[in-house]
């Protein structure tokens, strides 16, 4: 997998143009979009303590990389907190937050794929339980005990790096157009 921070970093950024929304920020803070897009991007890997707590094998189906990595998994999850977080709000902001939500936790098993280990990821469920890599694969695999990490850390986030960087130019590239584009608040 990639790292934590690695799926935080580039979920967080990638929807730093989102915090100009007026209707999402009914909903959450300006702040609380990108922290929120953020976390829900992390959340995939929760599967790893499913696992531990449950004695879920590695490469099943509900295994690391498995159901919950795969996209059908992540949109109806965006959903579900969406309505419950967005509920009073009416249907154009719960799809609205479902969408950004979506986005950001489909990076996730996008950014597992680039990894050089591991198994694949389910990302085809439910036409296929195949588990898919990129052919390019760049990024260092980190370690799922959290305590194994910090040996690895550095080789594992000067791999990720240029990922971090390319999707904080994204998020401010289109942040700045967002902000240029909309009438001003006064």
């Amino acid at each position: 997998m990639a790292s934590a921070i690695t799926h935080f970093i580039v979920a967080a950024v990638l929807a730093a143009p989102a915090s100009e929304s007026r209707r999402l920020r009914r909903v959450l803070p300006r702040w609380g979009i990108p922290v929120s897009c953020g976390l829900i991007a992390v959340f995939p890997d929760f599967d790893t303590f499913a696992m531990r707590v449950l004695g879920i094998p590695y490469g099943s189906f509900l295994g690391h990389r498995g159901f919950f990595h795969s996209p059908f998994f992540l949109i109806l999850f965006s959903a579900l907190a969406a309505k419950v977080v967005a509920r009073r709000f009416g249907c154009a902001v719960i799809l609205l937050l479902t969408l950004i939500w979506a986005c950001a936790a489909i990076t996730h098993p996008l950014l597992d794929m680039l990894t050089d280990g591991g198994a694949g990821v389910m990302l085809l469920f439910p036409f296929s339980k195949a588990r898919l890599f990129f052919p390019w694969r760049p990024i260092h695999v980190s370690p799922l005990e959290i305590s194994r990490f910090f040996s690895t850390a550095g080789y594992i986030l000067r791999s990720e790096l240029p990922f971090c960087i390319a999707a904080a130019a994204i998020g401010l590239a289109g942040w700045a157009v967002t902000f240029r584009t909309r009438p001003q608040d006064i």
